[in-house]
């Protein structure tokens, strides 16, 4: 098979950094917060690159508190120091602060923090763009919309299978009489929110309501440069005007699109969404991410929930599991009214890019060399990658649900969506293994009559305190299920343990009756004990868990994944499978694991554990180590495994606003190697603590079947010069959280 790369898998020109890992405890605002003493110098390195917009926060207040009157902290930086609040929204609940020179992010939050009036405030974190952007002309190119077995825009790349598209031919001939009756009244505004729009396109100015530039705060939502393509495309994919006579069709062609063109940070995109709330859109496309956890995003997107609004956005292009330990946001955010889409292929698989997760990411779409508008009032002609294009071909379909079915809730819409999904036409790569429920199908999802729609949420294994949180709120780690006991009581599936695996089903629409759930798991020789169990009733909304007995042979070696599939039933011939993955990788202290990553795509990440249940006499230090040929890269935790967020086989740029790797863990305490080019990788721990280790290792540079060596000891071995002790690495804690804040100066695209 024939990979489609996004330019952020290219090679760049010099590798001087190959891989940042970005820690929440560890970068220089972040750090400075909690603990002055282990960021200072960090501080003073101008070049570092930031993930949040340097002299702004965002600041939210407590309910019936006004942010001119009753806001202690800020009033003290306005008239001490000249701030002012730049904008409002959400009825005045949000503020966008603008600091003097004078005052630093770090020194904001923490003057915010012991204001009263204050519920929270963080940084103004930045977003990214979902797509590289190449380009392609006409209907009998659009595969998505009509798949005929095309051939592929790459020479000798595999030609598409018939029928893997999202059968939207058929969704708009109601009758099945060959009349497209059903591709929108215009009834329905999508609000897009992107990099700029060219709103002059012919087939998109039929389509286009009054929008607004929050980036440059005017009206005209227009690109201001070239390279702002982006929007225009999405803009095309989800909405296009059909049966025109001219260039493509988007998915609904008669519905609304509101431009918004935003900043890509999380200020303008708040505005964006409360123009969008306000103004009367009712699906919000988001092809944009990035891995920082934002309680502000996440308290905006829920409000767009109590207003009745859908939030489609793209899973992103990491070619990660984001169920296991990806860190992708907005994708990320467990909200009843966020619907997050992977990327399929021709062929009717996850797209060698696109994020995945079968708990996490409930649906997926066409989003590999997707013909669309573009600007100069053209179309892409070589095709274009990207899960930012899966997102808004689902936010047409659901808008075509919205404008049929108009009294239909969130829920509803995302229901239909999620029960349409098709499980792939290629039994050697089942798209239902990594989405909930596989790729959509237009037709069955404007078909459906009213029913229950029966999903696996993800569980809450733990969580962790964002280090710039003034309010205390825990952010959730999502697994697909959580370990319930065990031998060594680590929370993870190990060989020789026989222990309770809890799986967490939600009924998303129809009141669901004598529901039954049975778990079968495939992998690793592991074992269901339990048999079929019973969950009784589940009403709209209603979550709950159901335990399973589980045995893992003591036999089992090396990383492996284990495939578990829960099959549900209920009253009124319901049934569904859904499926999600877990690792097994334990690794011994004191010797030496071999282990090879799988041929072809799904395989770049590995997980291991290794528990560490005493010190022995005289041992003072962890060392963690891989030598591997190829480009392999590891990074440790202690509790739990890290969240990361990277573009595997991209080199840190040379200059400012290339791309970057976007190496990133989201929880504190995570340690990454030395990120060496040749796969000698090494994390050395002081004084480590009695617990269990995780060591994720990364094959970075993505060669087939790469094989590597891992190892975990404990050592009587004095400290390099430099080092610091709890859990310090090898790098000196100023040098390294300077390197952790490199890799991010602004989202961006990323397919």
């Amino acid at each position: 098979m024939i990979r489609s790369r996004s330019v952020f898998e290219k090679p760049f020109m010099n590798r001087l950094l190959k891989l940042a890992l970005l820690s929440l405890a560890t970068s220089p605002m972040l750090v400075q917060a909690v603990a002055p003493s282990r960021a200072a110098a960090s501080l003073a390195d101008p070049s570092a690159r930031l993930t949040y917009r340097s002299g702004e926060v965002i600041v939210k207040y407590r309910a019936g508190m006004k942010a001119q009157s009753q806001s202690t902290a800020s009033d003290m930086l306005r008239a001490a120091q000249g701030q002012r609040a730049e904008a409002r929204y959400f009825d005045g609940r949000f503020e966008r602060l603008k600091l003097a020179s004078v005052v630093d992010v770090p020194g904001a939050l923490k003057m915010l923090a012991a204001d009263p009036a204050v519920e929270y405030a963080e940084p103004n974190f930045l977003r990214r763009p979902m797509a590289a952007i190449p380009n392609d002309p006409l209907f009998s190119r659009q595969w998505g919309l009509q798949n005929t077995g095309q051939a592929n825009f790459v020479d000798g790349g595999p030609a598409g299978i018939a029928g893997a598209d999202m059968n939207l031919v058929e969704a708009w001939d109601s009758l099945g009489a060959g009349i497209a009756d059903r591709t929108g009244r215009g009834n329905v505004t999508i609000a897009i929110i992107d990099d700029g729009f060219e709103t002059s396109h012919p087939d998109l100015i039929d389509n286009l309501v009054n929008g607004y530039d929050f980036a440059d705060n005017d009206s005209d939502p227009s690109p201001t440069s070239a390279d702002e393509s982006h929007g225009t495309a999405v803009a095309g994919a989800a909405a296009a005007r059909g049966n025109n006579g001219i260039g493509v069709a988007g998915a609904a062609w008669n519905e609304k699109i509101m431009p918004l063109r935003f900043g890509y940070d999380v200020a303008s995109e708040l505005q964006a969404l409360d123009f969008a709330r306000n103004n009367g859109a009712r699906i919000v496309n988001a092809s944009f991410g990035g891995p920082s956890y934002s309680l502000a995003e996440r308290d905006a997107i829920s409000a767009l929930n109590t207003a009745g609004i859908l939030f489609v956005t793209s899973a992103g292009n990491q070619d990660s599991n984001i169920d296991i330990s990806g860190a992708s946001y907005p994708a990320n955010y467990q909200l009843p009214n966020v619907l997050t889409v992977a990327a399929t292929n021709r062929q009717d698989g996850i797209a060698s890019f696109s994020n995945y997760g079968s708990t996490t990411v409930p649906v997926a779409a066409p989003g590999l060399q997707i013909v669309t508008t573009t600007l100069g009032g053209g179309y892409t002609t070589g095709g274009i990658n990207g899960t930012s294009f899966s997102s808004p071909y689902v936010a047409g379909v659901a808008a075509l649900i919205r404008d049929y079915y108009p009294s239909a809730t969130v829920a509803e819409v995302k229901a239909r969506l999620i029960e349409s999904g098709q499980v792939g036409l290629d039994p050697s790569n089942p798209v239902n293994l990594r989405t909930a429920a596989g790729r959509i199908d237009a037709r069955q999802a404007l078909n459906l009559q009213p029913r229950p729609s029966l999903v696996i949420r993800p569980a809450q294994a733990s969580s962790y305190t964002l280090a710039y949180d003034t309010s205390n709120v825990d952010v959730p780690v999502l697994v697909p299920a959580t370990v319930e006991d065990g031998a060594n009581g680590n929370g993870g599936l190990d060989p020789g343990e026989t222990t309770t695996l809890r799986v967490t089903v939600e009924n998303l629409w129809l009141a669901a009756t004598n529901v039954r759930a049975t778990l079968t798991a495939s992998g690793a020789g592991v074992v269901v004990n339990s048999g079929t169990a019973s969950l009784g009733a589940l009403g709209s909304g209603v979550i709950q868990p159901v335990d399973f007995q589980v045995r893992v042979p003591a036999t089992v070696d090396g990383h492996q994944y284990v495939q578990f599939a829960l099959a549900i039933t209920a009253d009124g011939n319901y049934t569904a499978t859904r499926r999600f993955i877990m690792e097994i990788g334990k690794l011994s202290l004191g010797t030496t694991a071999s282990q090879s990553f799988a041929p072809g795509l799904y395989d770049e990440f590995h997980t291991w554990s290794f528990d560490v249940t005493r010190l022995p006499a005289g041992s003072n230090r962890l060392v963690v180590q891989s030598t591997a040929v190829n480009d392999v890269d590891i990074f440790v935790r202690y509790g739990e495994p890290a969240q990361y967020n990277v573009d595997l086989d991209a080199d840190v740029p040379t200059t400012e606003g290339d791309p970057e790797p976007f190496y990133f863990v989201n929880v504190p305490e995570a340690q990454r190697g030395d990120a060496a080019d040749n796969g000698d990788e090494t994390i050395s721990i002081d004084t480590p603590r009695l617990g269990t280790y995780y060591v994720t290792v990364v094959n970075f540079d993505r060669t087939q079947g790469a094989s590597y060596p891992l190892r975990a000891a404990l050592e009587n071995t004095p400290p390099p010069p430099g080092s610091g002790g709890g859990g310090g690495g090898a790098v000196p804690p100023a040098l390294l959280a300077m390197l952790l804040s490199a890799a991010l100066l602004r989202r961006r695209k990323a397919d």
